[in-house]
């Protein structure tokens, strides 16, 4: 069966957020999620369709409005999501989610942090009086991370950021902890690929990216030699390996990227195999498909 693709890139903002929203609200949330309705045209194959809310100005046979979906396919979303899920349900398509509160889970970066290694002096922060302790506390530059921030969208840089009183209010008013860690020196950014099915895992491959001084998202490189942290991605599968066994017992299925870099401190290398484990289609992936 073909499949018709929605790129819900709203899909951490729905997870964090306790607001129902409709699928169509959900999109017109942000305009870049708007705009990235149209990144399945890089994955999606020939007989697949694709559903936006609105047409660009030279629409293609392809894409589909909301209000008029294509009959006989099956739907393929960026990200699990209860709103989908819901339109799917109305209009009689066929959709498949893992349970919502399992996608959570494993999406929250306490989850990641709770399932590696720990960078000295971090630490999980519930109330505004810890996190103002730990502040005073941690010497050199630092970072509070929320629950579901992504591309570096959640970090607060606190010696270069402003408004923290307004940062902790909102995200502790969520009901949800920030993770907070020393700001380290990353030397290489990487990440692994994984498809989650119910009687198997597949590895589907290794990417580097690149960040930004501030830690967001910029590029994605496949296919490029590891060379000196061959090392590092070895270890990674080490224990990447168990863990998506443990997500898969969970009941999760589908897309899973883990993202993990090298750093340095007093002049020598370590690897932080855990960063950030996104349940969900990742640019690493789309690059992946890219290069096939």
């Amino acid at each position: 069966m073909s499949h018709l693709h929605l790129c819900n890139t709203f899909f951490e903002k729905e997870l964090e957020s306790p607001l129902k929203c409709s699928l169509l609200e959900w999109l017109y949330s942000n305009p870049t999620v708007l705009q990235l309705q149209f990144l399945p045209l890089l994955y999606a194959e020939k007989e697949d369709r694709i559903l936006v809310s609105d047409l660009p100005q030279t629409p293609r046979c392809c894409f589909h409005l909301l209000e008029s979906p294509p009959s006989g396919m099956r739907m393929e979303s960026w990200g699990a999501s209860q709103s989908l899920h819901h339109w799917a349900k109305k209009q009689g398509i066929p959709y498949e989610m893992p349970d919502w509160e399992v996608v959570r889970k494993i999406n929250s970066k306490c989850f990641s942090f709770s399932e590696s290694p720990k960078l000295p002096l971090s630490t999980l922060l519930t109330t505004e009086k810890e996190t103002l302790s730990w502040i005073e506390k941690t010497p050199g530059p630092k970072v509070l991370k929320t629950a579901y921030g992504t591309s570096a969208t959640g970090h607060f840089h606190v010696e270069q950021d402003h408004h923290l009183p307004s940062f902790l209010k909102k995200q502790f008013a969520l009901g949800l902890p920030l993770i907070a860690e020393p700001w380290v020196e990353r030397l290489f950014d990487f990440s692994t690929q994984w498809k989650i099915e119910a009687d198997q895992i597949a590895f589907l491959g290794a990417t580097s990216f690149e960040t930004t001084p501030r830690g967001t998202y910029h590029t994605t490189w496949v296919g490029k030699d590891f060379g000196p942290f061959k090392g590092a991605l070895q270890e990674h599968l080490t224990l990447a390996k168990p863990l998506v066994q443990k997500i898969q017992r969970f009941g999760f299925f589908g897309h899973l990227g883990i993202d993990a870099y090298v750093y340095k401190k007093e002049g020598k290398m370590h690897l932080q195999p855990v960063v950030e484990i996104n349940g969900r289609k990742t640019m690493g992936w789309v690059a992946l498909q890219w290069q096939k």
